[in-house]
């Protein structure tokens, strides 16, 4: 948001929030924010019609009344201003319909911070001007489509693209003229999507905000929010003109702030959890050695049950506590093939066992700061599950491999296996889930706390009966 005199009108029934919205607002520095209270629809339409504003920030129950109702008025009356839903619950299908409605974003109240609103604020204020910029006239619109960051385009209503500004050669790899000449397909990543949006324009004449996954060149998949309008020529032919807005590092750091978050908060339940187990199962302990001698020798496998259990209990909580904490570690500079080749040695045997076979491609290896036995560690977690996924697999198989790409050093673990859903990978990471029936659900925990530890990141795809694959990026020098 630029340094400017900004009016917001917040349309909540509630009081409280309110003054919680008008305290976050005032914790963003450098803006001058003018903040405009209407407690339901009616109101809402009569501040409308009095003031000029710049957002919206809408509250999804109104009393009686919608949110999504005032976001059908500005529909008809001022599309072109952004507008922020606010909810009290996470509820995806309401998300959708607010996005269909020309939503900017979604927010849920309870987790609101003054940092998220300022970000989403500023998001929607941005697109909200290029959204007016190619709407303003076809003799401006090559100017800004040349001169665009974001990837500006305009396609036939078969969306084969008739032009695209220069941001897509970058971004995905390919030259225009190669774009050009191929079937849109090839640069969605799910072809199902180009349906979905051709069914949303024809019942619509618009799309705003949709959030798509496309292929690069070198076959990664990058993900961003495409926006774009239905428009007739002269000779009264269909045609689509919008913007893709690149998320994939937005997506990926938020994800990564997650983990973060709840690494954090696990660490801080484990140590409470330690001092509270540690002390009776110290006396214990001693309770035990005191009387070990006295112990009639039909009852020592007793007391050594009781005494093995003790230690294993002593030692899931020093797991737990190493999994949840922030790895402090001493780096040195190490070749990246010496460390793939210590985690191969200590999964070669149970890959033998198990029948599996992995063939590696590890040649492109720089020398990185790492530390290496904790990365091993961290691959050997990643190489152990995907031997386990491959139970009653027909030709386990499994491939990792490493490349240089641009500013990052990628090793990629792709295996033949049985695949998860989404709803698996969405807490593949979270301490404690695990989906085998003898897991504690540790050892993808510790791998990303390690991995954070060195600033790398590491991305899952999968899909179900067709496999996973493992991507982790290092960034040297970072």
């Amino acid at each position: 948001m630029k340094n400017k005199n900004l009016n917001i009108l917040l349309v909540d029934d509630d009081e409280d929030d309110f003054i919680i919205t008008r305290s976050l607002l005032r914790d963003v520095a450098g803006e001058n924010l003018n903040l405009h209270w209407a407690r339901n629809l009616s109101a809402a339409e009569e501040l409308f019609a009095s003031h000029a504003f710049d957002l919206y920030l809408i509250d999804y129950k109104l009393g009686k009344d919608s949110g999504l109702e005032f976001l059908h008025f500005l529909q008809k009356h001022d599309p072109d201003k952004p507008a922020i839903m606010l909810t009290g619950k996470g509820d995806s299908r309401i998300d959708r319909e607010a996005i269909d409605l020309g939503a900017y974003d979604y927010l849920e109240k309870e987790r609101l911070t003054a940092g998220q609103l300022e970000r989403s604020m500023r998001y929607a204020l941005k697109h909200a001007d290029t959204l007016r910029a190619l709407r303003e006239s076809e003799r401006k619109y090559r100017t800004v489509i040349e001169h665009s960051k974001e990837i500006i385009f305009i396609v036939n209503e078969e969306l084969n693209i008739i032009h695209m500004s220069r941001a897509v050669e970058q971004y995905l790899g390919y030259s225009r003229q190669e774009i050009y000449g191929m079937e849109s397909t090839l640069l969605f990543e799910n072809p199902a999507q180009m349906l979905e949006i051709v069914s949303v324009i024809q019942g619509k004449g618009q799309i705003q905000d949709y959030l798509l996954h496309v292929k690069t060149k070198a076959g990664e998949t990058k993900t961003g929010l495409l926006s774009c309008v239905a428009e007739r020529d002269e000779d009264g032919k269909l045609y689509l003109h919008g913007i893709y807005s690149d998320q994939t590092q937005r997506i990926r750091a938020e994800k990564a702030m997650l983990h973060s978050q709840k690494m954090q908060s696990t660490a801080r339940l484990m140590q409470v959890l330690a001092h509270e187990v540690r002390n009776p199962l110290m006396n214990i302990n001693l309770s035990l050695g005191s009387f070990s001698n006295a112990v009639k020798q039909e009852d020592e496998a007793l007391l050594e049950i009781i005494q093995r259990n003790a230690r294993r209990v002593d030692e899931l909580i020093s797991e737990v506590l190493n999994a949840a904490s922030e790895k402090e570690i001493k780096m040195v500079e190490t070749d990246l093939c010496t460390v793939i080749e210590m985690a191969m040695e200590q999964v070669r045997d149970r890959a033998l066992m198990q029948q599996v076979t992995i063939l590696e491609n590890s040649e492109d290896c720089p020398r990185l700061l790492m530390n290496p036995e904790q990365v091993s560690t961290a691959l050997v977690n990643i190489l152990v599950n995907a031997i386990e996924a491959m139970e009653n697999v027909d030709a386990p198989l499994i491939q990792l491999s490493t490349r240089q790409k641009n500013d990052r050093v990628v090793i990629s673990i792709q295996d033949n296996g049985i695949g998860m859903d989404t709803e698996l990978q969405s807490k593949l990471f979270e301490p404690f889930y695990t989906a085998k029936t003898n897991g504690v659900g540790l050892g993808l925990a510790s791998t990303l706390s390690i991995l954070k530890a060195h600033h790398a990141e590491i991305e899952v795809k999968s899909e179900v009966g067709k496999g996973s694959e493992f991507i982790i990026s290092f960034f040297p020098g970072s």
